[in-house]
């Protein structure tokens, strides 16, 4: 529909097309892809975050082909007004993007930030330039000012690092600006960056021919952390400009992001200047000129009787926002399982109006355009649970998680909820029994609240993005949420849940925990069951707890992890173990003396990124571990001797073994759960994976690979077994001369946390610790340690020998009693209980 007065729709797409390069025609029969959204034109591939799957909906470039730049053209938005809108200072989305087939991106919404109505239109030419036209009006009855940043990452790292090999480097360098030095500046009015090598392909930047009234970095907070011309933060600049407008008045930034060929230094200032010197504005309305602040009206054509006669712009209206009151005067902010059940007990509150109180927050701070996205599914039945669970209380039943409501990853299967694992392949299906796991925890009477969001198929760590959102982080609201368990971890840190369930592959736990400052463990393989939960890698993968304390964790484990509770008979991972190795129960071996005397190991190449080599992440931690660990009793040393690699694949002649099926461990446990759910909407795993309904970088070929045989999964986990026994063997002589070390400690993360609209592993966050906890199959407590240099949590992953699982998660204890390190998210406050 028309998004503005006197307009057609993809006018500025249509001046970008004709206006900058002549004999370019007008990009027109692309149809929109149906996740964000691909645009192939003139030899560039563009992809936009949109309203498409996953719904990031920003507006921003996510990447472009052959191209450093990513997450770029996102804004941050400021309104000087009090009280202050919560999301102030964040980036903004839930604009409602949608292409309309012409390479234009209009707003189906406007986005209300305080006072301010916010829509922005993006428009592709096929001369490798993207416009952005982005409106603001001030709906209060007094005069408002707006700070507004336009920028992202130009690229990543700095000058001396050469990940990318080939004599590259992945950092962008500032070639030429409207100044004529090499350094971005406030009163530049475009600036161009390149990159060593021929592949990649130069960027430009117009901001107008009004200067920036300052420049920041958009990847911290744009308004208050100025931009920085040297090391890997010299990628992120923000073009930040001020707005002051009246009540009822609309005005507009127009903004120009320029791609080139690919190694050409040179033609792409000519041509970044030219748009600065002759904007392609010939198509747009009047009205929409008449808006533009950080242009001069003899650019854009427009004199002042034109905007004289100029009519408002016919803008989208901004969707109701959910209140933010509860209807129960109990808060459950910060509260603990152990606080929570507490209160249970003294009758504080019950059950119903607990569970109660975390739905008003799940509808007041995960709804929404500027929600965290962290639930696929809310439980219908909620509340249905919670008063059984009070019916159960008043007849005498007692237990720590009676009441208790909490989150599972939308990997468990779950009988009165749907179960996707984020894919819209998997849309509606209701498995007829609870995951293994699930159904410990209805045992001890917790109420199952909802399905969390993660990355579709749990495939990625950096982001949790599924078919139905992507996740935002809770303390930093313009950042990952992490993956694969993003939604699980954002909902505890954001008071949404008590605690939650997800799961591990590779990072999926520890990463997602880190970015949101809880606690995770991911025991011993085979500790409990992931019997009816979605594979990725069988015999790898790991179904775990997440939560606000240590404490609460043991809570979680005590239902999920026993020996009463843990070992599943129909489950070989489980019922292969001795059930001996299990704790009989967890919470009494906490012990903030665990620490008294032992030696703790850490390897020094652990704590340094070698991606982005001037972060100070990783040390830090390091120094923080340290001073925690010495104020518990322990020694921390660093590790000398390198931990064992993974031993070959062999049968039991010790002879190589290849596994025959075709299969291995990435499919086998989709036949697996494929056959213990009858009605699965899928015959084979290759029928899931290759489904068009899959978002469009996760849909795979065919397969017609088989499952593994008994002799493969024999081997196979043979294997696993030799490598614990391998580092087990290290750990007992990787102390000082040769001694034991007790435990081995890693870092969360090497690198602070990235915005949440680009694709590449790096722009989240640096996790190549080299952590053997998912590879190996051993014990690991992840919990916060502290800030990094730009005040960002991080957290620390405590490894023991396999099932010395009780001792990690005291040792961890030990340590969190004397960092006390937990950040807490300042963006989902207590709610206002209703009638007050």
């Amino acid at each position: 529909m028309p998004r503005r007065s006197r307009s057609r729709t993809g006018s500025i797409a249509a001046a970008v097309s004709a206006g900058i390069v002549a004999g370019v025609g007008v990009l027109a029969g692309v149809a929109p892809a149906e996740a964000l959204s691909t645009f192939p034109s003139g030899g560039i591939t563009w992809n936009i975050n949109d309203a498409q799957r996953p719904g990031l909906d920003t507006g921003s470039i996510r990447n472009v082909s052959n191209s450093r730049m990513e997450g770029f053209g996102d804004i941050f938005v400021h309104v000087d007004q009090t009280p202050a809108p919560l999301m102030n200072d964040q980036m903004l989305r839930g604009f409602g993007i949608t292409a309309n087939g012409y390479g234009s991106f209009d707003s189906t919404s406007s986005v209300r930030l305080g006072d301010v109505l916010v829509t922005r239109t993006l428009s592709l030419g096929e001369n490798g330039v993207a416009a952005f036209f982005d409106t603001f009006t001030n709906t209060a009855r007094s005069p408002l000012k707006v700070d507004v940043s336009f920028g992202g990452s130009l690229g990543y790292g700095n000058p001396a690092d050469t990940s990318s090999g080939g004599g590259q480097t992945t950092s962008a360098t500032v070639s030429a600006s409207s100044d004529g030095n090499s350094t971005i500046d406030a009163d530049d009015t475009w600036v161009t960056a390149t990159y060593q090598g021929a592949s990649y392909r130069p960027a430009g930047v117009v901001v107008g021919s009004a200067a920036s009234d300052q420049v920041g970095n958009q990847q911290l907070d744009p308004f208050t952390t100025a931009y920085s011309r040297s090391g890997s933060a010299s990628n992120n600049p923000g073009f930040v400009q001020e707005l002051t407008m009246k009540p009822g008045q609309t005005k507009s930034l127009l903004r120009y992001v320029v791609v080139g060929a690919q190694g050409d230094s040179t033609a792409i200032a000519t041509t970044t200047a030219g748009i600065a010197s002759a904007p392609p504005v010939a198509l747009l309305s009047p009205d929409e000129l008449c808006t533009v602040a950080n242009w001069s009206p003899d650019l854009l054509g427009i004199t002042a009787t034109t905007c004289a006669a100029a009519r408002p712009l016919d803008l989208p209206p901004a969707p109701a926002a959910s209140p933010a009151r509860s209807s129960v005067h109990y808060d459950v902010v910060g509260k603990s399982i152990q606080q929570l059940r507490a209160d249970l007990t003294s009758h504080r509150v019950n059950s119903v109006q607990l569970t109660q109180a975390y739905l008003d927050r799940i509808s007041a701070y995960d709804e929404g355009q500027l929600g965290f996205h962290a639930f696929i599914t809310v439980a219908q039945d909620a509340i249905a649970q919670a008063h059984a669970a009070d019916v159960a209380r008043a007849h005498g039943r007692t237990g720590a998680l009676l009441g208790i409501p909490l989150a599972v990853k939308d990997l468990y299967n779950t009988k009165d909820m749907p179960t996707t694992g984020g894919t819209r392949a998997l849309e509606g299906w209701q498995p007829s029994t609870d995951a293994w796991q699930v159904a410990k925890l209805r045992e001890a009477g917790a109420v199952i609240i909802g399905k969390t969001n993660l990355s579709e198929f749990a495939n990625s760590g950096s982001w949790s993005e599924s078919g139905f959102e992507q996740t935002w982080n809770a303390l930093y609201p313009s950042k990952s949420s992490f993956g694969s368990s993003g939604g699980s971890a954002v909902a505890v840190a954001t008071g949404m849940a008590a605690g939650a369930m997800g799961t591990q592959t590779g990072v999926s736990l520890y990463a997602p925990s880190t970015g949101s400052s809880v606690y995770a463990f991911r025991g011993t393989d085979g500790l409990s069951s992931t019997d009816g939960v979605m594979p990725l890698t069988w015999g790898q993968d790991y179904a775990g707890p997440i939560a606000q304390s240590i404490p609460d964790l043991a809570s979680l484990l005590d239902a999920t992890a026993t020996q009463r509770t843990g070992s599943n008979p129909a489950d070989v991972l489980t019922s292969r173990v001795n059930n001996a190795l299990r704790p009989t129960e967890w919470m009494t071996a906490l012990d903030a003396g665990a620490l008294q005397g032992k030696v703790v190991g850490y390897l020094p190449a652990s704590f340094q990124s070698t991606k982005i080599s001037d972060d100070t992440t990783g040390p830090i931690a390091l120094a923080h571990a340290n001073a925690a660990i010495e104020a518990a009793g322990g020694v921390l040393v660093p590790i000398t001797t390198a931990p064992p690699a993974q031993p070959p694949l062999v049968d039991d002649q010790g002879k190589p073994y290849l596994i025959t099926s075709g299969a291995g461990s990435g499919t086998q446990g989709w036949w697996t759960y494929i056959a213990e759910n009858p009605g699965f909407p899928f015959a084979t795993p290759g029928d899931l994976k290759s489904s068009p309904l899959n978002l469009p970088y996760n849909v795979s070929r065919p397969s017609t690979s088989m499952p593994m045989s008994d002799t493969d999964i024999t081997y196979y986990l043979a294997r696993r077994d030799a490598y614990k026994k391998a580092y087990d063997a290290w750990m007992d002589t990787a102390g000082p001369g040769g001694t034991p070390v007790a435990t081995v400690v890693y870092p969360g993360f090497l690198t602070g946390v990235g915005n949440n609209d680009a694709t590449s592993d790096i722009f989240s966050a640096d996790r190549g610790t080299n952590v053997p906890t998912s590879n190996v199959g051993l014990p690991t407590l992840i919990m916060p340690i502290g800030v990094n240099g730009n005040g960002q949590s991080n957290n620390l992953q405590v490894v023991g020998r396999s099932w010395d699982d009780q001792n990690v998660l005291s040792y961890g204890y030990a340590i969190d009693r004397q960092a006390q390190a937990r950040v807490h998210t300042s963006y989902a406050p207590a709610l206002t209980p209703s009638g007050r």
